[in-house]
């Protein structure tokens, strides 16, 4: 197998400042707002950090790491893996029949989550024991929710590793988090290929729809509310900004990014537009964190918007031509985490976009870096 400095196959590095750090489990559960279930951290790294260990994850890994509990968890077309974070060393590992989604990979301090062919499968962060399973119509392509006492999760019957049928519908569920058993379902006619979102009242999801309707630029895109207690649709809203890539709420606004280069706002009581924000060049997507959304633009930009009025509050260029952040920042006790263009990992200032510090270029990653445990774990592509 052929190994390189980060790589081995599709390889977990890890980052660290050397030394034993503790391991703190993050937080638990995840909050109710969050965008992703690794957008977020629970500690930060106050110097560059360096190579600690390496982990051959396998084929087909393409989502972050999580957090869980104890362990950092990764997921391969064949496997779900906890790992020891100050190690590396393999503490469980799980093989479903029939392999897994490994996109879809999610968890908080107790629970790991991940897609599976035709359902959802629950593991204990701790062990790797499997809590329960649930069919779904369609795939769960994409990290579900995991909010507080239940899993949001949405189903497709296109996108990557399935075979495309276009013409099905598409569901969306809230599961409990404690038993899998289903607390509400609806049909909706949108592809959920982004985690949903979701506040106090509201759980969202968005995704791209089939229409007659021909656009000369983007796609369809549909939005559906629906109130968390019994999944009683709210409002639905039709957007024609394209395939949906960054999702998140807090309680009055909906936060989204999609294929066009512009970051909008909707109302919460309706789906009406607030306010939209010019990314200025592609993005891959955003992080929402305490009213704040962090994002980088292919122009070399890293900005942080006001999300109650669609400002900026800083915009900073990074050094190089076209050295955009490769995915959506990590956030940790007000540090931001990534990898530029460049290779390099960076940390900026959340508060005013100060470079804190870069390392020397690492192998490539498609996906966001996970800053826990005191250390920066990152998958190399």
């Amino acid at each position: 197998m052929l190994r390189f400095w980060f790589l081995g196959m599709i390889t977990l590095a890890v980052m660290g400042c050397g030394g034993d750090t503790a391991v703190t489990p993050p937080p638990s559960p995840l909050p109710a707002t969050a965008v992703s279930p690794t957008a977020t951290a629970s500690s930060s790294l106050q110097e560059a950090p360096i190579l600690q260990w390496q982990y051959a994850v396998g084929d087909g890994a393409a989502a972050p790491a999580v957090a869980a509990g104890s362990v950092i968890v990764v997921a391969s077309d064949t496997a779900v893996t906890g790992l020891n974070p100050a190690s590396g060393e393999v503490v469980w590992q799980v093989s479903p029949d029939g392999g897994v989604w490994p996109r879809s990979l999610a968890g908080n301090g107790a629970t790991v989550v991940v897609g599976v062919p035709g359902g959802l499968l629950a593991l204990t962060a701790a062990d790797g024991r499997i809590l329960w399973q649930t069919e779904t119509a369609g795939d769960v392509l994409w990290p579900p929710l995991v909010a507080d006492t239940a899993v949001y999760a949405g189903t497709a019957f296109v996108g990557p590793g399935i075979a495309a049928q276009p013409d099905k519908r598409a569901w969306f569920y809230a599961l409990d988090a404690a038993s899998g058993d289903v607390l509400w379902s609806q049909e909706t006619a949108a592809y959920t290929l982004t985690t949903p979102a979701a506040n106090e009242e509201a759980v969202v999801v968005g995704g791209s729809f089939l229409s007659d309707e021909e656009i000369e630029e983007g796609g369809h895109l549909r939005f559906y509310a629906f109130a968390r207690q019994d999944g009683a649709l709210q409002w639905t809203a039709e957007r024609t900004e394209g395939f949906l890539k960054s999702l998140a709420v807090d309680g009055e606004r909906l936060y989204f990014l999609a294929y066009a280069d512009m970051l909008f706002a909707l109302d919460m009581a309706g789906g009406q537009e607030v306010w939209r924000y010019s990314t200025e060049n592609w993005s891959p997507g955003f992080t929402f964190v305490d009213g704040a959304l962090y994002i980088g633009s292919d122009n070399a930009f890293v900005h942080a918007i006001d999300g109650r009025n669609g400002t900026a509050v800083w915009r900073v260029h990074q050094e190089g031509i076209f050295n955009a952040p490769r995915s959506e920042p990590a956030l940790a006790d007000g540090r931001l985490y990534f990898q530029s263009n460049d290779n390099k990992l960076y940390s900026l200032n959340a508060a005013d976009g100060a470079i804190l510090w870069q390392t020397d270029p690492q192998p490539r990653s498609r996906v966001a870096p996970v800053a826990a445990y005191g250390r920066l774990y990152l998958l190399g592509q």
